[in-house]
């Protein structure tokens, strides 16, 4: 099992990673599996007359066989809970950068703001201020609405 950890923004790290693994397509092997209980026991004569089951010889290829089967059923839910934190962690990615596009439209508007006081003796002057302070709210709702599901993410994760 390979674990990888990856810091924040190196979203395309991760996704060559991911890609590069799935290339990588597995190679099947064929084990010939014996049951323990089916193995041949010999019968021995004792002194007394009684018949005694001779201890088994285990095949090497069954304990490889049985160590393979107990190390894919610990490893699964191991895999499962990591493709699921992988899902999640690409969401939370996902909504960091909507996130910081909301960000930088706010500075945008922001700088327009500022423009507009430094213009203030402009006819249109009151109307801009206006339409501007509602994209300002629009904007400031939107950030929140997206830290409020980020905290959500977060909160599932944890």
């Amino acid at each position: 099992v390979f674990i990888s950890q990856y810091a924040t923004g190196q979203k395309e790290a991760l996704r060559a990673v991911l890609m590069q693994k799935a290339q990588n397509v597995p190679v099947h092997k064929e084990v010939k599996v014996q049951l323990l209980g089916s193995a041949c026991t010999e019968k021995r004569e004792g002194v007394g007359g009684d018949t005694r089951s001779a201890p088994r010889e285990v095949d090497p290829a069954t304990t490889i066989a049985a160590a393979t089967a107990a190390a894919i059923a610990t490893t699964a839910p191991l895999l499962k809970v990591q493709n699921d934190l992988e899902a999640k962690v690409n969401s939370v990615s996902e909504l960091l950068q909507k996130l910081q596009e909301t960000d930088r439209q706010l500075q945008r508007v922001s700088e327009q703001q500022t423009k507009v006081k430094a213009h203030h003796e402009e006819p249109h002057y009151h109307q801009r201020v206006s339409e501007l302070e509602k994209q300002m709210n629009t904007f400031m709702v939107q950030r929140i609405q997206h830290l409020e599901k980020l905290q959500e993410q977060q909160m599932n994760i944890q």
